[in-house]
């Protein structure tokens, strides 16, 4: 059997059998709705995976202990800004679970106590919360902006193991979870940006998902710089209310925005297999880039030797993304080595 370490998110609605007794096709529609434009959003860009889905939840995994955990975040902040903005009737709420651990690789699917750990650990969050092993704990410590409580050892089960858990607390807001918002907070989530002349502006109404520096080589030839930095949004929420970018095919799996007036650099979007869900910007091209600093660093194989990083945030590798990996193999290139701006992608039938 072939293993590894993995972190794993398990996520559940709550009281799901309840709200399809009131309403089944509604509630069907509204899961949908939730899987496709939060919850794969979210994993998608923080480079995880779906490998189960269990009918009122999802299993996904992810090579980074610290981008699971800001997924679960990303997820349950998402929801709550959802429920405060939606005119609809009773929202609905999820459960998140995250720890890391061995998991035993199955096909696409994972077992083990990885991905045990994580279900029980869903099962103890609160309403809207999250709960988290005590090795998530560590290895994300003063790394993420919200409160966690040691709870100590926990058992859902008496033939349980116990595991060390920390959680959030649940509040008794709107969105009656981790997360509530008035309207002023929802007006500063908000963010503008544009291009150097102007032409182009942005708007973006949804919370960012994810940031972080790229040293990959064609983002060194795009931006004319060391690294970029960049912001991942949900791309139904980003919105150019003049002139739209123009996109220039950077590789045969993606376009890059720019003004055809000044030049600058805006966006990055996948294309391969699909469109991705997200759009991610260049985060200096943001009216506030103090309020996305970056937390990961990707494309490392191509980091200036003369620059120096001290930080302790994840490195990545191209060859290393599971989401690169697909894309790239979508056009007959799965080997690293022929991956770049002048790769020419294979037929692929």
């Amino acid at each position: 059997m072939e293993r590894k370490l993995a972190a794993i998110l398990a996520a559940d609605v709550v009281g799901f059998a309840g709200l399809v007794s009131k309403d089944e096709d509604g509630t069907l529609s509204s899961l949908e709705r939730l899987i496709n434009q939060i919850i794969r959003v979210q994993i998608e860009a923080h480079r995880g995976r779906i490998f189960k889905s269990l009918g009122d939840g999802i299993l996904a995994e992810f090579s980074s202990t610290l981008e699971a955990l800001n997924c679960a975040i990303g997820i349950q902040k998402a929801l709550a800004i959802d429920a405060h903005r939606s005119s609809e009737g009773e929202p609905m709420r999820l459960r998140i679970g995250v720890s890391v651990g061995d998991v035993v690789i199955q096909g696409t699917d994972l077992l083990g106590d990885g991905v045990n750990a994580a279900a029980r650990l869903q099962a103890m969050a609160d309403v809207g919360g999250l709960a988290i092993s005590s090795d998530v704990m560590s290895q994300t410590r003063g790394k993420v902006d919200i409160a966690l409580e040691d709870c100590g050892f926990m058992k859902l089960k008496d033939s349980d193991e116990p595991i060390h858990v920390f959680k959030t607390g649940e509040r008794k807001g709107s969105a009656n979870g981790l997360f509530d918002f008035d309207e002023n907070e929802l007006a500063d989530n908000l963010t503008k940006g544009s291009c150097l002349c102007g032409s182009v502006k942005i708007e973006v109404s949804s919370p960012s998902i994810s940031s972080g520096y790229c040293h990959c080589r064609i983002c060194q030839k795009f931006t004319g710089s060391a690294m970029s930095t960049w912001t991942a949004f949900p791309a139904s929420g980003v919105h150019f209310p003049d002139n739209e970018p123009q996109y220039f095919a950077s590789s045969p799996i993606a376009e890059r925005g720019f003004c055809s007036s000044c030049g600058s650099s805006l966006a990055y979007r996948l294309v391969q297999p699909k469109r991705a869900a997200y759009l991610v910007l260049f985060t200096s091209c943001l009216d506030t880039p103090e309020k996305f600093a970056p937390a990961v660093h990707s494309g490392f194989e191509s980091k200036v030797p003369w620059l120096d990083i001290l930080d302790d945030f994840p490195r990545t590798t191209c060859a290393e993304s599971r989401v690169l990996l697909e894309a790239w193999s979508s056009v007959g290139l799965p080997d690293p080595e022929e991956w770049g701006a002048r790769a020419k992608p294979k037929d692929v039938f």
